[in-house]
């Protein structure tokens, strides 16, 4: 009996509290537990999309992402922001956001604008405000029934 609580409480350990974030394909993924640690990184585990994603949608050429930057999210008075509180925050279209695409299928250069000092690869596109978003989206062919779900 001794042995099952133990098994049973390792497992819950183990499996009990993840978020359960997708993979986006080709390596890319959402990281984090929630809030203000969430992310997407490439195959190499390099932030390519900072924190925080509040909405994306993917196939097997785009990854969409819309991103609100944590200085611009709504005050709270905890830190970490769960799934469902994620969900909620990206309906509320009161919020800044701003919009990536990356194109999976194109080769990722790396290189670093030492200006702004952040690490840019060749097929993250972004940030967008909205209508830049759009255009962009029909430069590149992002299929029309690929969209996030909250814009």
């Amino acid at each position: 009996m001794r042995t099952i609580i133990i098994i049973s409480i390792f497992s819950l350990s183990l499996f009990g509290c993840s978020e359960g974030y997708p993979e986006l394909g080709k390596g890319y993924k959402i990281v984090g537990e929630g809030g203000y640690t969430t992310a997407v990184v490439n195959n190499q585990n390099t932030i390519v999309v900072s924190e925080y994603i509040l909405d994306y949608a993917t196939d097997s050429t785009f990854v969409l992402i819309a991103q609100s930057p944590p200085d611009s999210l709504p005050e709270m008075k905890f830190f970490y922001y769960s799934d469902n509180d994620r969900k909620e925050i990206a309906a509320n279209k009161n919020v800044f956001r701003q919009y990536w695409i990356i194109n999976k299928k194109e080769n990722d250069y790396y290189s670093y604008d030492s200006t702004n000092q952040v690490a840019r690869y060749s097929n993250v596109y972004g940030p967008y405000n909205r209508s830049q978003y759009y255009e962009q989206c029909i430069n590149l062919n992002v299929p029309k029934n690929l969209k996030l779900k909250n814009d």
